[in-house]
């Protein structure tokens, strides 16, 4: 028996010689520009009818058109903001517009036109965020601020936020600004026996967006500690000059101190601002005088000049607060119903809200007799308002609101005179408003 050859050793394959190649590194580009673009902003309809004799039932809308752009840049952040908010008037006007730039979390650059931030109304002033359809006496309807919000200003400096591991988080702003200044309008009337009676306007204005002549600046402040994430305590300061180049130099200055703590479904927040004007009386004067120089360029020297101030602002000392206390709540048996069946998390807010203003040392009026300026009339007013309200959120940036309120100051002295939103006549002292709003964000 024949036994087979043994079989062939197997050839050997040529190992092919294998040349690793290092992976490219990833594209480094930055976002593209619409991608760090957000267009947002807020609307508000309120309805409003009260018990003034001249006051007829009225719808107002207010709307503010919101635009950021944020790019991460070589060294740090830049920002930009922008806002036009149109007023009850019909008004349009840029409410921000700034550049930042972040060289640490706890140093940011910021210039532009900003809100700026004494109290924290003023920088969170947006409708939709609020759970009463109107917004409070110190930041806009007797303003106790400087300017009524929204108060924005050009200007300058730096913000940052600073953790710590035992006390929570402390945030700081502060910025160098133009300056408030005095607004007027004059209007004269010559009587039959001679005298001249000249109505004064004077509204304080903020500063200018364009070439600012005036010499002096202004400078406002903030320090904001949030022990947690649910409480923030705050307090704020501003001071600048405010008279206009023709008159006496006089300083402003004011100070707030505000905050807000959460308590499971209870709420409480709250803004008290205080705002001296110096040398109130010296502006006064000032003012008159340069009514009757205005007279004698015009050849007419009249043995006795009135001159009437308007309401605007003008009072030695103005000292206001506002006090929130909220209670949110959804009850069980309407999670059913069209006010929770499509929502996450719908809510009604429960709000009561009590305010008061202080006007020391408000201008009235000032005499001439024999062509010298008597001591310029002035009172010391105050304002008070209580508000009950009932608010909706299906959404967090959509609330409907509904409210009560009463308005009330000195007896027999009409409202009209000490605030800019209730046209009574000279002995209506109270005004009781039924308010019904919408408010969006988007």
């Amino acid at each position: 028996m024949t036994q087979a050859p043994p079989p062939l050793p197997a050839a050997v394959q040529p190992v092919a010689q294998v040349t690793t190649v290092p992976a490219a590194p990833p594209l480094v580009s930055r976002p593209p520009w619409l991608s760090d673009f957000k267009l947002g902003g807020y609307g508000s309809t309120r309805f409003e009818a009260n018990d003034l004799n001249k006051f007829s039932d009225t719808f107002t809308f207010l709307t503010e058109l919101e635009v950021e752009r944020r790019q991460p840049v070589e060294g740090g952040l830049r920002g930009f903001s922008q806002s036009i908010e149109g007023s009850d008037k019909s008004e349009v006007s840029l409410e921000q517009a700034w550049m930042q730039f972040a060289l640490a979390d706890w140093v940011r650059f910021r210039a532009g036109m900003m809100l700026v931030p004494l109290g924290r109304f003023n920088i969170n002033h947006d409708d939709n965020r609020w759970d009463l359809p109107r917004r409070s006496l110190v930041d806009r309807g007797v303003p106790v601020l400087p300017v009524k919000s929204a108060w924005s200003e050009v200007g300058m400096g730096f913000q940052g936020d600073i953790p710590t591991q035992r006390f929570g988080k402390f945030s700081y702003q502060v910025y160098a600004m133009n300056r408030v200044t005095l607004d007027s309008t004059l209007e004269t009337v010559a009587r039959a026996s001679g005298e001249l009676e000249t109505e004064v306007e004077i509204q304080p204005r903020r500063g200018t967006a364009n070439l600012d002549f005036k010499r002096d600046k202004a400078g406002v402040f903030r320090l904001a500690w949030s022990p947690t994430l649910e409480t923030e305590i705050a307090t704020s300061v501003y001071y600048g000059r405010y008279t206009p180049d023709f008159l006496p130099s006089e300083a402003l200055w004011g100070v707030g101190v505000d905050g807000k703590a959460t308590f499971g479904p209870f709420e409480v927040e709250g803004e008290y601002i205080v705002t001296k004007y110096n040398g109130i009386t010296r502006v006064a004067r000032g003012f008159a005088n340069a009514v009757l120089e205005r007279q004698l360029e015009d050849g007419t020297a009249p043995l006795n000049t009135v001159v009437d101030f308007e309401l605007a602002g003008l009072a030695s000392t103005k000292q206001g607060y506002w006090l929130d206390l909220r209670y949110r709540f959804f009850p069980d048996f309407l999670r059913n119903s069209i006010f929770g069946w499509k929502f996450d998390n719908p809510q009604f807010i429960a709000t009561t809200r009590m305010e008061q203003v202080w006007l020391d040392g408000l201008v009235q009026q000032a005499d001439f007799t024999g062509g010298e300026l008597t001591t310029p009339t002035q009172e010391n007013r105050f304002v008070d308002r209580a508000t009950l309200g009932l608010a909706y959120r299906p959404v967090p940036l959509v609330v409907f609101q509904l409210a009560f309120e009463r308005t009330w100051t000195n007896k027999n002295k009409s409202l009209a005179a000490v605030t800019n939103f209730l046209p009574a006549q000279r002995t209506e002292d109270t005004a009781n408003a039924f308010l019904f709003g919408v408010a969006f964000g988007f």
